[in-house]
C-alpha cells in the first residue's frame, strides 16, 4: 500500500464530534503521516509464526528476562505464578484497548474506564487495572522492565490506552508481592508490557466496529515497520496507531441508561405526601411500606424552574397547588411540587461511553556495537483525548456546594414573577432551575505522554552480564470545563431595578459595568443568550507529572554447585517524581474567589480534623485544586538463585530505599520451586513488599469528588422519631435514639424544623449524594504487605499438551494507606456518643447546609489498621487435534475464587471494624474465562464466555432476602465469537471479524439509591453499557 494512498484513506475519514472541536486533526495528521513512512519504509517480511500457542509456550523455548526477576530463567522457573497475553490473544480478545484485553486473565480487575468514570474529574476516560481488586495504585505497570510516568494527577496510576497494542509483543502479568525487586508499589503485582523488537517489514492493520445500539462506532487503523541495518548490528522499528471511538449517549436504543427511577423506600421517598402509597410498585410487597423497591425518580430541575415548592412550569403550563386550574389532577388538593412524579429526567443525552481519539506512536532503536557494548532505545508518544457530556448545570437558591455560595432568594417584588408565583409565595422565592440556554456541560481532557528509555548492556564476561539505563517520562492534562455558572453573576443578574426606560437593569453598578444583564428564570427558554454570556463560567485546569530513573545492575552466574550455576542479580537506582496541578482558581472547590480565602485560624487543609471557617465557592465547576510537590529516592537491591537440590531451586531477593519523604523501607522476598518429576512443579514464595505514599496521598489538597450518601438522619421527626436504620460498616447495631439525638443536635436539622412550611415533615436531605473531596495528609507512612503464594503445575507426560496450575494467595497490608468511605464517616459520627472524643475524627469532616443537608465530607488518607485478599486462581490448558476432524482445538479455562477480601479499621471508642465487600457487586467471590479455540490451515476461530460474580447491594446488612433493603446482581454472562483467515501467496493477508457480548448484556440495573447504584444505571464493573458489537479487519503483512 502506497504512502499516498495511505493519506487519501486518512484525510477523508469522516470526523464524529459535537460541537466541540478536539485534536482529532492533529492525530490524524501525525498518525497516518506515520504510516506512510511506515509504508515508505517496506522491507521484506521474515515469515512470521502467528499460530496461537499455549500460555508460556513461546518463552519456554527460549531464556528471556520475564516479569519480577532480572535473572533470567524460563516462566515455569518462577517461585511465582507469571501469565502471558500474547498478540494474538489480545487480537482475538475481540478488543483494541490493552486494559480491556488484559481483564480476560485471573486476578485482575478494571480500576479506572471509560465507562466507569464518568462522574471523575481527573481521571474520566483513563483505562487503568487493578491486580487482586488491591487497587491501580498498588499495581506497578512496567515497560521493557522499567516503571512507566504515571497518567493521573491524583494517584500513581498508567492508563494503558497510551501503549500502541499493535506494538506490544506479549503482556506478562504477575500476582504477588514484588516490591523487593521492581520497588514501591508492586504490593499487588506487575504488569509488564514487553514491545516487539525483532519485527522486520511493514504490518498495517485497520478494524471498524459497531453496536446493535446507537453510537458506540470504532475506526482503528495502525502499522508497524521494522527493519536491520549496518549488516544486522543494527535495528529500527516504528509504529503508530490511531483511533476514533464516538461517543455513546444515553438515549431509547439502551432503554436502561434513561431510566428515571431509583431504589427506595415508598412511603419514605414521599414523606407526608400518602397518596403514593397507593400505588402498587414492582418489588412492594403489600403494606410493607419499608421494603425499598423501584421508583419514580425524577429531578427537581426542570427546564421552566420549580419556585417555592409551590409552583412549577413544565410542558409549557404553569401548575402549583392553590389555583383552581392548576393544581395537578392526580393527586389530592394543596400537594407541592413531588419532585420523583413532577420532576423532569436529566438522563438522556448524557455520555454512557466518551467520545474518544487516540494516536500512539513508539520508535523502537537497537545496535550492537561489540558484544559488551549494546545499545536500546524506546520512545513513544501518546495523545487522548476524551468528551464526556454530563448534562445541564442547575441554579439554585441554596448553598448545595458549600457555606459562602448562596445565590439567595429572589425579592419578593422582583418585577419578573409571574402570577401563578406570587399567588403561592409567602415572602422572598426560593427556586430550582436547570440551565439549558447555558448549553450542556462537558468534561474534555486532552492528555499527552512522553516516554524514554535508554540503555547500554553487554557482556562483562562469560558468565557476567551489566545494564546501565535512565528513563524519563512526562505527562500533561489540560481539561476544559464548559457551561458551568458563575454564582456572584448569577446573584447581580437575579437582582435587577427599573431602567427608567421601560426596561431594566441589574441593581449593581460595578456589575452593570462588567456587562450584567437581567436574568429572567420563570419558564422554559426564558433567559436570553446575554443573560446565559453573563452567568456562563467555562473551567480549565492543568496538571503535568514528570518521572525520572537512573540505575545500572550486574546479572549473571556467581558459581557452579552440584546442581547447577548459583544465579544473581545486583543493582542500585534512582528514581524521582515531579507533579504540578494548576486548577481554576475559581473553580477549585475550596480557593475562594480568584484563589484566595478567608481562614480565621490559620488551620490547613491538610491538617487531619480541620474544619473550615468559609468556603467561598464562586462557581459551579467542581476542578482539581492546585498543588506543587516530588520526592525521591534511592535504592539498592539483590537476588539470587540457588539450585540446592536436582529438583530443587531457592530464590531469595531484598530492597532497601531511602525516600526523602519517609525515610527508609526495606523488602524482601524468599521461594521455592521444586519439581519432583516431569509432570508436577510446586512452587511457593513469601514477600514482605512496602509501598510508600505518593505524593498526592502526601500533599494534595482537597479535590472534588462525589459520593453516593444516604444520611442517618432521613426520616427523623422533632420527637426523636423516624429513623428505621442506618447503614454501613460499624453502624450495624447503632442505637437510633443516640442517632436521632446527634441529628437533633445539628444547627441546619434544627432550622429545618422550625421552618412552617415543613410543619409536620419528616427531615428528607433531598439529595442521594453529597461532595466528598479527598485529601492527601503529609503524616501518612508507608504500607507493608506480607504475601504468601504456593501452587503447582501439572504437566502429565502421558497427556500431551495439558496443563493444570493451581495457586494460592494471601496478601496481608498494614498501615494501609486510604480513607474511609463517606458513608462510613458519617454512620460512625452519627451512631457515636456525644461525649467520646474520638467522635471528633468523624464528625470534624462533615459539612451540613443551613437547610440540614449534608453537603461535604472530607476524606483524608490514613494509615489504617490492615487490607486483606485470599483466594485461589486455576488454569487449564490443552491442545488436541481429534483426527476424526480436521484441524486442532484449544481449550482455556482461567477461574479465580476470593476466600476474603476486607479492611480493618479502628472506629470510635478503640473498637475495630472490619468492612468487608466480599459478596458484593462488583466484588463476587467468583470469575472465569473459558475459551475453545479451532484451527485448520488459514482458518481459525474461537469461542470464549467470560463470567463475572454478582453480589448483593449491602452484604453486611441487606444480605438476607427478606431485609427491607435487599437488591441482588446475578452472576454475568459475556460471550464472544471471533473468527479470522488468512490468504494471499504467503498468506500475508488476514481478514478478521467477531461478535463481542453475543447476546446483548447490559448487566444489572443498579439505579440511585442503591450503595452500588448511580443516575447512570449501568456502570459498574458488571455492566457492558456498549452491548452487543460487530467488527470486522483486514491485515496487510509485507
Amino acid at each position: 500500500m502506497s504512502s499516498a494512498l495511505l493519506a487519501i484513506i486518512c484525510f477523508n475519514w469522516p470526523e464524529y464530534s459535537r460541537g466541540i472541536e478536539m485534536n482529532a486533526i492533529k492525530a490524524k495528521l501525525f498518525g497516518c503521516s506515520g504510516l506512510a513512512l511506515a509504508a515508505s519504509i517496506a522491507a521484506p517480511a521474515l515469515a512470521q509464526d502467528s499460530q496461537g500457542q499455549l500460555p508460556g509456550e513461546t518463552v519456554a523455548e527460549e531464556t528471556i528476562v520475564v516479569t519480577g526477576t532480572r535473572i533470567e530463567r524460563t516462566v515455569e522457573e518462577s517461585a511465582v505464578p507469571i501469565q502471558i497475553l500474547g498478540g494474538q490473544d489480545i487480537e482475538e480478545s475481540g478488543v483494541t484497548d490493552l486494559a480491556e484485553a488484559v481483564l480476560q486473565l485471573p486476578g485482575v480487575s478494571e480500576s479506572v474506564s471509560p465507562q466507569g468514570s464518568n462522574n471523575q474529574i481527573q481521571t474520566s476516560g483513563l483505562s487503568t487495572i487493578s491486580l487482586r481488586r488491591l487497587g491501580d495504585d498498588r499495581t506497578l505497570v512496567l515497560v521493557n522492565g522499567k516503571r512507566a510516568v504515571s497518567n493521573s494527577g491524583n494517584s500513581d496510576r498508567v492508563s494503558l490506552s497510551t501503549l500502541p497494542a499493535g506494538f506490544v509483543e506479549r503482556t506478562e502479568i504477575l500476582t504477588g508481592g514484588m516490591s523487593a525487586v521492581y520497588g514501591s508499589d508492586a504490593i499487588a503485582g506487575v504488569a509488564n508490557f514487553v514491545l516487539e523488537d525483532d519485527f522486520t517489514g511493514v504490518e498495517l492493520d485497520a478494524r471498524y466496529s459497531t453496536p446493535d445500539a446507537s453510537g458506540g462506532e470504532e475506526f482503528r487503523i495502525n502499522g508497524m515497520a521494522g527493519t536491520e541495518f549496518a549488516g544486522g548490528r543494527g535495528y529500527a522499528l516504528l509504529a503508530v496507531e490511531y483511533r476514533d471511538e464516538n461517543e455513546v449517549f444515553a438515549d431509547g436504543s439502551r432503554p436502561l441508561t434513561i431510566a428515571a427511577l431509583e431504589f427506595d423506600d415508598p412511603e419514605a421517598s414521599t414523606g407526608a405526601n400518602a397518596w403514593t402509597n397507593e400505588i402498587n410498585y414492582p418489588g412492594c410487597f403489600g403494606v410493607d411500606t419499608d421494603r425499598h423497591c423501584i421508583l419514580p425518580s425524577g429531578s427537581t430541575a426542570i427546564s421552566g424552574g420549580v419556585f417555592e415548592g409551590d409552583a412549577w412550569f413544565v410542558n409549557g403550563r404553569w401548575y402549583n397547588d392553590v389555583t383552581p386550574g392548576l393544581q395537578p389532577t392526580d393527586r389530592p388538593a394543596g400537594e407541592d411540587f413531588f419532585a420523583d412524579y413532577d420532576g423532569g429526567n436529566d438522563r438522556p443525552g448524557r455520555s454512557n461511553l466518551p467520545e474518544r481519539q487516540v494516536f500512539n506512536a513508539a520508535v523502537h532503536l537497537n545496535y550492537e556495537f561489540s558484544d559488551a557494548a549494546k545499545f536500546s532505545l524506546v520512545g513513544s508518544y501518546s495523545d487522548v483525548d476524551t468528551v464526556y457530556y454530563t448534562g445541564f448545570e442547575t441554579l439554585n437558591d441554596d448553598d448545595t456546594l458549600g457555606d459562602g455560595s448562596v445565590v439567595g432568594n429572589m425579592a419578593s417584588n422582583h418585577p419578573f414573577i409571574p402570577p401563578e408565583v406570587n399567588a403561592t409565595r409567602s415572602g422572598t422565592v426560593s427556586f430550582d432551575r436547570r440551565l439549558d440556554e447555558l448549553g450542556e456541560q462537558a468534561r474534555i481532557n486532552d492528555r499527552s505522554t512522553w516516554r524514554v528509555i535508554a540503555d547500554v548492556s553487554g557482556a562483562l564476561s562469560d558468565s557476567l552480564d551489566y545494564e546501565i539505563f535512565g528513563t524519563y517520562g512526562h505527562f500533561e492534562q489540560i481539561q476544559d470545563n464548559p457551561n458551568e455558572y458563575n454564582f456572584l453573576n448569577a446573584r447581580y443578574a437575579l437582582s435587577i431595578e427599573s431602567d427608567g426606560a421601560g426596561g431594566f437593569r441589574c441593581r449593581d453598578a460595578t456589575a452593570r459595568a462588567n456587562g450584567c444583564v437581567p436574568l429572567n428564570i420563570f419558564g422554559e427558554g426564558t433567559i436570553s443568550p446575554e443573560a446565559a454570556n453573563y452567568i456562563r463560567y467555562n473551567g480549565h485546569g492543568e496538571q503535568t507529572r514528570d518521572q525520572y530513573t537512573a540505575g545500572a545492575f550486574v546479572s549473571g552466574s556467581l558459581f557452579d554447585m552440584p546442581a547447577g550455576e548459583v544465579k544473581f542479580a545486583a543493582g542500585v537506582e534512582w528514581r524521582k517524581e515531579k507533579q504540578e496541578t494548576i486548577g481554576d482558581p475559581d473553580g477549585d472547590d475550596f480557593a475562594g474567589l480568584n484563589g484566595v480565602r478567608d481562614l480565621n485560624d490559620g488551620a490547613t487543609r491538610n491538617t487531619p480534623g480541620y474544619a473550615p471557617d468559609i468556603d467561598y465557592d464562586v462557581t459551579s465547576l467542581a476542578t482539581f485544586p492546585s498543588v506543587k510537590s516530588s520526592y525521591n529516592v534511592k535504592e539498592a537491591y539483590a537476588e539470587i538463585d540457588v539450585p540446592v537440590l536436582d529438583i530443587l531451586n531457592v530464590q531469595a531477593a531484598a530492597r532497601v530505599g531511602d525516600y526523602n519523604t519517609i525515610g527508609t523501607i526495606f523488602s524482601y522476598n524468599l521461594g521455592a520451586v521444586l519439581r519432583p518429576s516431569d509432570d508436577i512443579l510446586f512452587r511457593a514464595q513469601y514477600s514482605r513488599s512496602q509501598r510508600a505514599p505518593n505524593l498526592t496521598e502526601l500533599f494534595s489538597p482537597p479535590r472534588p469528588d462525589g459520593d453516593d450518601l444516604q444520611d442517618p438522619c432521613e426520616g427523623l421527626l422533632p420527637d426523636g422519631s423516624g429513623i428505621t436504620g442506618i447503614i454501613g460498616n460499624g453502624s450495624e447495631n447503632a442505637d437510633l435514639g443516640l442517632v436521632a439525638q446527634n441529628c437533633l443536635a445539628e444547627a441546619g436539622i434544627q432550622a429545618f424544623f422550625a421552618d412552617p412550611n415543613n410543619a409536620g415533615l419528616a427531615f428528607t436531605d433531598n439529595q442521594s449524594g453529597t461532595q466528598g473531596p479527598n485529601a492527601g495528609n503529609p503524616n501518612v507512612k508507608e504500607e507493608t504487605a506480607s504475601t504468601i503464594t504456593a501452587g503447582f503445575a501439572f504437566t502429565p507426560t502421558f497427556i500431551p499438551n495439558l496443563t493444570l496450575a493451581v495457586d494460592y494467595y494471601r496478601i496481608k497490608i498494614n498501615d494501609a494507606i486510604t480513607s474511609i468511605e463517606t458513608q462510613d464517616v458519617v454512620s460512625l459520627c452519627y451512631a457515636g456518643d456525644p461525649s467520646d472524643p474520638a467522635r471528633a475524627r468523624f464528625c470534624d469532616v462533615i459539612t451540613r447546609n443551613a437547610a440540614g443537608a449534608i453537603t461535604e465530607v472530607i476524606n483524608y488518607q490514613e494509615n489504617l489498621d490492615t487490607e486483606l485478599v485470599e483466594g485461589i486462581d486455576a488454569a487449564l490448558f490443552y491442545r488436541f487435534e481429534p483426527g476424526f476432524v480436521p484441524g486442532r482445538f484449544d481449550v482455556d479455562f482461567r477461574y479465580s475464587h476470593y476466600f476474603k477480601q476486607e479492611t480493618e479499621f479502628e472506629g470510635i471508642g478503640g473498637t475495630i471494624f472490619t468492612a468487608s465487600p466480599l459478596g458484593e457487586i462488583g466484588n463476587g467471590k467468583d470469575e472465569f474465562r473459558g475459551r475453545l479455540g479451532y484451527r485448520t490451515g488459514p482458518f481459525r476461530a474461537s469461542y470464549t464466555v467470560t463470567m463475572y460474580g454478582g453480589g448483593v447491594d449491602n452484604i453486611a446488612q441487606f444480605s438476607d432476602p427478606t431485609s427491607d433493603r435487599y437488591y441482588k446482581a446475578d452472576n454475568q454472562f459475556f460471550h464472544r465469537i471471533y473468527m479470522a483467515y488468512d490468504f494471499g501467496k504467503e498468506e500475508q493477508f488476514r481478514v478478521y471479524g467477531g461478535v463481542n457480548n453475543l447476546f446483548n448484556n447490559f448487566g444489572p440495573f443498579l439505579p440511585t439509591g442503591l450503595d452500588y447504584g448511580s443516575s447512570y444505571n449501568l456502570d459498574t464493573p458488571l455492566n457492558d453499557v456498549l452491548g452487543r458489537e460487530f467488527y470486522v479487519g483486514l491485515r496487510a503483512t509485507f
